[in-house]
């Protein structure tokens, strides 16, 4: 922050509005599972969101070109091998109506080697990989080796090994279809709703930021379009404290702006919070009106704030509650 007074509403709602964009890019990726999944699988398929046996966290189609009748029952789930464009994958089933309509399809057509190719079927899915990794626990591993084994028995003993084709037993997929995206809106729409915060908090802070430059204008007509002069010609100031006093009124310049009567500050706190091993110095104003206004200070100029309050309270009656314990006097 420079040692100038300005008068900038965009450098000082910067951080704000960095928050707002970077929620929003989240929102925004973080959305895109769910608006897939409320795309036909066929569309989505034609627009590239493809399993190519790959992870991922999106939601992705397929093409079914066979599926084998014959599920696989593991730990209270049911998989069917299903065989697409990029080869043979275990896909975890919860409900079964695509899947008994694929079913249906297959019997009623003669036996070839990819029997479902002319029917285009497209499916909606999520791929789960073979262990999904967690930056602060134990990884959990979604696909053991013996569930590999187990995966690799049936396909071997399926019609859809002929041909060529191999099953790729690091990933599965599990069915989107027929239960709904729901639950793909509650992250993105928790994210929106933060994002949506903080910016009716930034339009706010812009509005506040106005009305005390307009105060300002009001009480020191002769540096509305200079202020930084009165921070030469101020009764009393510290640059490195960003405050300084004139005709009895405190201004605040540094990432916020206020403009306060000296006479309306009926007490002042310093206080102390301590955090991981260190102490952080703050102070809090009280005015006679009920509200109050905190702020962060340096450790670095505290004795210079700790002279600043003082001066204060020549001007008003003034009480300071001193924790701290820094025997300034």
């Amino acid at each position: 922050m420079e040692s100038k007074m300005n008068k900038k509403i965009f450098f000082r709602t910067l951080f704000d509005w960095c928050i707002v964009i970077v929620l929003s890019v989240v929102c925004y990726f973080d959305i895109q599972p769910a608006i897939h999944m409320n795309t036909n699988p066929e569309k989505l398929y034609q627009q590239g969101y493809v399993y190519k046996a790959e992870n991922s966290d999106d939601v992705l189609a397929i093409k079914v070109l066979n599926i084998d009748p014959n599920p696989i029952e593991r730990k209270n789930n049911t998989y069917y091998l299903v065989k697409h464009e990029y080869g043979v994958t275990a896909m975890k089933v919860v409900i079964k109506v695509s899947v008994n309509k694929l079913l249906e399809a297959k019997e009623v057509l003669a036996p070839q080697e990819n029997p479902l190719e002319s029917s285009d079927f497209y499916l909606h899915v999520q791929v789960l990989p073979e262990i999904r990794r967690r930056k602060k626990s134990s990884d959990i591993v979604i696909i053991s080796k013996e569930f590999k084994d187990i995966i690799q028995e049936r396909f071997n003993q399926s019609d859809l090994s002929k041909g060529g084709a191999t099953v790729d037993t690091t990933h599965l997929l599990d069915l989107m279809d027929d239960r709904g995206g729901a639950h793909f809106l509650v992250g993105p729409v928790l994210v929106g709703l933060v994002a949506l915060f903080f910016f009716i908090n930034t339009i706010r802070r812009i509005f506040y930021l106005r009305r005390q430059f307009k105060l300002f204008n009001t009480l020191f007509p002769d540096y509305a379009n200079q202020p930084e002069r009165l921070v030469k010609d101020a009764d009393y100031g510290d640059h490195s404290l960003r405050m300084l006093v004139h005709q009895d009124v405190l201004v605040l310049y540094g990432s916020e702006f206020q403009v306060v009567s000296v006479k309306s500050i009926d007490q002042i706190k310093l206080f102390r919070t301590q955090r991981k091993g260190h102490f952080r110095y703050k102070a809090k104003l009280f005015f006679h009106s009920g509200s109050s206004l905190q702020l962060d200070i340096n450790r670095d100029v505290i004795e210079a704030q700790y002279s600043f309050f003082k001066y204060l309270t020549t001007l008003a009656p003034i009480e300071i509650v001193d924790e701290w314990e820094q025997n300034f006097e």
